[in-house]
């Protein structure tokens, strides 16, 4: 736990300088957002995404380890000097926040981040592909065709290569994986700062997205020591749409939007890198592209442009390099004839595995059951808790309409408002059709009934007791039970790990029995159990199946990968 803690520590620092110096040296070319506006947390935020794409570079050219890091330190210590005064404001700024009311509520958060970041269960995607792929990009960097060693390590997600860049296994005895608890603490004291500033607002819509980043961690906390793509993106989901419209409906009469707007847009584009669920979230970036070209400003909107192709790039080319795909799973794009390409019988059916698991169908020949047949199957699947989440959709979107009425007869409809609704229907009606995972799309599940029922409610009514009233009836009404179940699940998980020994050092990955392989006179491994893909040998495969359907393109493993 105290690793944890100073883990925590050195990435808020590290992302600190990384995210001052970028935003620094892009105010010299385009309009960034004012410190003030998007606060510690947008500073920080920026530092992972910069960070993020920087490993990803990284590692398309050599392994992420030592002197990946190396060089990056000493980039930023050239970037730290440079803006030292920007850098030591900022450190000030948190260092007197530290010793306030919100400083005393943050440090609670980051304890109880560490403490379950520290012990517990994994996440079983975790065990089967999400700690041996940082392993991967540790020893080797992106491997050719890695994907048909195992074709989870297809799912390519930048999030992994954060992991890596922060794993630092080349100078510990053990490999940290505390990005997922790092996210938790950095966006729940953003969520939970904004909430203790409630009765000083008179519009509380913004609240209801701040309440679901809470909500989302609260349901996600007993996996927080697992460097699960799916934690990661729904975090940068929430914060994204919950800045989003904090700016929209909470900004001051002279605020200006393009700046703001386009940072989240670039965010947006770059939170698709990191799990491919989440590609409808840049309809946001509509309102700055309409914005820019109103105003013709040619130039910001190339800078803009520029700026999200290059962080969104280097998914690109590790996709092809990794499985000889644009985009895996998705057949529909087919540019590139490589050696180590995943042949398409064995995407389709990787493809179609993902979708009929998430229709609770389980079988690959019922890929094709309309809606009208797979629907009744999965909701019948669904526990209480989980319906109720569902329907509530269904109420959200109602209200979402009946605003769009209300501010039509007003005439008082607003383009950043009405793209934030949309965006959070675009992506549940995607969730919904291709993979209804309740993970998968839950930062949009638990923003959308609570933000258009609040949105409703001031709409009809007045009075803020009234609807600081409303606020409380609505979160309770749509998200109590949901809360409650997982807060049992939280304090159940809580009290059973009290007496593990992680107190210092962290729970270390799991391990199971491995068995050696020779792959033309190169050594592979594969776990016994398909469910533990282990962090301790690699290159590692769950499946002994797809091992023997693979060869090596050349004499060493770094040569990478192909289908036999």
């Amino acid at each position: 736990m105290i690793i944890v803690i100073l883990s925590y520590i050195y990435i808020f620092m590290v992302c600190l300088f990384a995210g001052v110096m970028v935003r620094e040296s892009l105010s010299r070319f385009i309009s960034v957002p004012k410190t003030e506006t998007i606060g510690i947390t947008g500073v920080i935020t920026t530092g992972l995404a910069v960070l993020t794409v920087y490993a990803e570079y990284f590692s398309i050219f050599y392994k992420v380890g030592a002197i990946c890091h190396i060089i990056l330190l000493m980039i930023l210590s050239l970037g730290a000097y440079k803006y030292r005064r920007k850098i030591s404001a900022l450190l000030i700024t948190v260092r007197k926040k530290f010793y306030s009311k919100e400083g005393i509520v943050c440090l609670i958060i980051v304890l109880i981040s560490a403490y379950f970041t520290s012990r517990g269960k994994y996440h079983t995607d975790t065990g089967i592909y999400h700690a041996q792929a940082i392993r991967v990009l540790e020893e080797y960097g992106v491997l050719k065709g890695l994907g048909n060693f195992q074709l989870h390590f297809a799912y390519n997600s930048s999030y992994l290569a954060l992991c890596a860049l922060f794993s630092l296994s080349f100078a510990l005895p053990f490999a940290l994986h505390t990005m997922t608890g790092f996210f938790m603490a950095l966006f729940t004291c953003y969520a939970v700062c904004g909430l203790m500033k409630f009765t000083s607002r008179s519009s509380h819509v913004a609240d209801m997205a701040r309440l679901s980043i809470v909500i989302y961690s609260i349901t996600a906390i007993e996996y927080l020591q697992s460097p699960a793509t799916d934690y990661g993106t729904m975090y940068m989901v929430l914060y994204i749409m919950c800045a989003w419209i904090v700016h929209a409906v909470e900004k001051k009469d002279n605020a200006d939007d393009i700046p703001v707007y386009g940072y989240l847009s670039v965010l947006s584009i770059f939170t698709v890198s990191m799990k491919l669920s989440a590609a409808a979230i840049v309809v946001l970036a509509v309102v700055p592209f309409v914005l820019l070209v109103k105003k013709k400003a040619t130039k910001e909107i190339w800078s803009f442009i520029a700026i999200g192709f290059l962080s969104f790039l280097p998914y690109l080319i590790r996709n092809v390099i990794i499985s000889g795909w644009l985009f895996y799973p998705v057949e529909a794009i087919d540019f590139f004839n490589v050696v180590w390409k995943i042949p398409a019988e064995y995407m389709w059916h990787d493809s179609a595995q993902i979708k009929v698991w998430g229709r609770c169908l389980y079988d690959v020949n019922r890929l094709g059951d309309g809606v009208s047949v797979w629907a009744p199957i999965w909701w019948g699947e669904k526990t209480f808790y989980e319906k109720l989440l569902i329907v509530f959709q269904v109420a959200g979107t109602g209200a979402v309409l009946l605003n769009l009425l209300i501010r039509t007869v007003r005439k008082k409809i607003r383009a950043d408002v009405a793209v934030f609704y949309v965006t959070v229907l675009v992506n549940i009606a995607m969730w919904f059709f291709t993979a209804p995972f309740i993970r998968y799309g839950l930062a949009f599940l638990l923003i959308l009934p609570v933000c258009a029922g609040m949105d409703l409610a001031e709409n009809i009514f007045k009075g803020k007791s009234f609807l600081r009233f409303a606020c409380v009836v609505i979160a309770v009404v749509c998200m109590g039970n949901w809360t409650l179940h997982y807060a049992k699940v939280d304090k159940d998980h809580f009290v059973a790990h009290v007496k593990d020994a992680f107190y210092v050092t962290p729970v270390p990955y799991e391990d199971a029995k491995t068995d050696v392989i020779d792959m033309n006179g190169e050594t592979v491994y594969c776990s016994a159990q398909e469910v533990v893909n282990s962090y301790y040998y690699c290159p590692n495969s769950c499946y002994l199946d797809m091992v023997k359907r693979t060869e090596l393109i050349g004499e060493t493993i770094e040569e990478g990968f192909k289908a036999k």
